[in-house]
């Protein structure tokens, strides 16, 4: 009941607007399905495109761009601009018919839409998805205090997980025991990460089995695809 709650809270837009979700949208075959997550308190999104084979994640883009009507939405039309390598590109979400409205780049015709693509609104998408179009439902992620702030992103399910620090790092999960994990990570020092879900602490352990000390950290609300935002 509580899950039905929660859904309907999402999906009803008009009066009070969610003020964070996502929307997965089918454009025409091969290059479907794409995304987008919004915050509309913010007044951002991140946008991602599709590839054009759908057994790769080769010609995903990641864009990020702001909502344009962020004060005017009694139509429920959401209207919004994301920067493109090429310009912008205006579009517009129809929370009433759950539709996608390309209306073309900015030289085109913004009232003569030229595309409209069904979609299906979902809980914002984690930043575990990062080019995938297959969704992470459970992520977990923590806050260390590390000279500012470490985040850890990870998926027992998947067995994904993602480090972000001043740069972004993909990892994944490699053991699991009860609510404790271990993570290792490409690019970065060879070894792994101890997550205590019950300490709530990150430990490092070397490959010679060496540990420091442990560091205090606490479990946040999962990262989602807004974090990937990135302003003018």
């Amino acid at each position: 009941m509580k899950t039905l709650f929660a859904l309907l809270a999402l999906v009803t837009l008009d009066g009070a607007w969610a003020s964070e979700f996502s929307v997965r949208c089918e454009g025409r075959p091969p290059a479907s399905p794409y995304f987008a997550t919004f915050d509309t308190n913010a007044g951002i999104v991140v946008f991602e495109t599709a590839s054009i084979n759908a057994a790769s994640p080769d010609g995903i883009n990641v864009l990020s761009g702001e909502i344009s009507n962020f004060d005017e939405r009694t139509d429920g039309q959401l209207r919004f601009v994301v920067r493109a390598p090429d310009g912008t590109i205006d579009l517009t979400y129809d929370t009433k018919r759950n539709r996608m409205i390309w209306p073309g780049i900015t030289a085109g015709d913004p009232f003569r839409p030229t595309l409209t693509h069904a979609c299906e609104k979902t809980p914002p998408r984690s930043i575990l998805s990062f080019k995938s179009a297959v969704p992470i439902l459970h992520p977990i992620s923590i806050r260390c205090a590390e000279a500012g702030y470490m985040y850890f992103t990870m998926d027992a399910e998947s067995k994904t997980a993602m480090s972000e620090y001043g740069r972004t790092f993909g990892g994944h999960v490699t053991a699991i025991r009860g609510e404790d994990m271990e993570l290792q990570f490409e690019e970065s020092s060879p070894g792994r990460l101890l997550w205590s879900r019950s300490a709530q602490t990150v430990t490092y352990e070397s490959v010679d089995g060496k540990k420091d000390p442990p560091k205090q950290c606490e479990e946040i609300a999962p990262r989602t695809m807004i974090k990937s935002y990135r302003p003018r």
